[in-house]
């Protein structure tokens, strides 16, 4: 039924109609969502349920839409976009208060301002700091709003290695901490990078580690970030090739 609504002729009538601009098309996808999911009585519009959607209807909207905006990569644009609102809707689906599609939209503003960008030869660089300072405002604003709506948790045992360790926070990622992840991602991309062999990773480990590594998909459960940043770091990338390359 989910991917039946975002393949849907319904959603793309909708997102025509929430603005002029591509990049306002593309963010009205997630507000959109939520508006329809957060209503009490939520029902999925009648031609999302009877009419055959062509596949990956949605994925090609977005792509012309991302390319509109002046995305460098409107494919992986838009191919992330799609996942990150498709996994929002499943939070949402499952946890009615869930936040998850507001927090996927500044995600995604914070991706298309990433592709945006056109300093070409610095595109490495650029992205490690914009781990590290989006990684900095997810930490401060995680920590106020725990401060204002959780309680102090009990001291737990170490865990072990690349067991998530017990947070204060929601299980929930920050839109921060997901934007940060993608961001990295972008960077291999542009590097010669040495990925693990999935076939050595624990059976847990290699889900995570081919869904969103591999795959690209993301999660936005705060716990298997973790986990997808410890196994990141594992990947050996040398970037000083394709800077060259970019620099002639």
């Amino acid at each position: 039924m989910l991917d039946a609504l975002l393949q849907s002729e319904w959603l793309i009538r909708m997102l025509d109609k929430s603005g002029k601009q591509a990049a306002h098309k593309l963010f009205a996808l997630f507000n959109i969502l939520d508006d329809l999911l957060s209503s009490p009585m939520a029902q999925l519009p009648t031609d999302t349920a009877t009419a055959r959607n062509p596949p990956d209807r949605l994925q090609h909207y977005l792509t012309a839409q991302a390319q509109l905006a002046g995305a460098r990569l409107p494919d992986m644009l838009a191919n992330q976009l799609y996942f990150m609102a498709r996994s929002a809707c499943q939070e949402k689906l499952l946890h009615p208060q869930s936040s998850a599609l507001q927090h996927a939209r500044q995600a995604a503003q914070a991706l298309l301002d990433v592709q945006t960008r056109r300093e070409i030869n610095w595109l490495a660089i650029r992205n490690y700091g914009v781990v590290i300072v989006t990684l900095l405002f997810g930490v401060i604003g995680g920590y106020y709003w725990h401060m204002q709506v959780t309680p102090v948790p009990a001291l737990q045992a170490k865990a072990p290695e690349y067991s998530p360790p017990a947070h204060p926070l929601s299980h929930e990622a920050s839109p921060s901490e997901t934007a940060a992840i993608y961001s990295r991602l972008e960077t291999m991309k542009h590097g010669d990078c040495r990925l693990l062999e999935a076939i050595q990773l624990p059976e847990r480990l290699k889900s995570i580690y081919i869904e969103n590594i591999i795959n690209g998909h993301v999660t936005t459960n705060r716990d298997e970030q973790v986990l997808v940043n410890q196994l990141l770091d594992q990947v050996k990338c040398n970037y000083t090739p394709k800077l060259m390359l970019n620099s002639k």
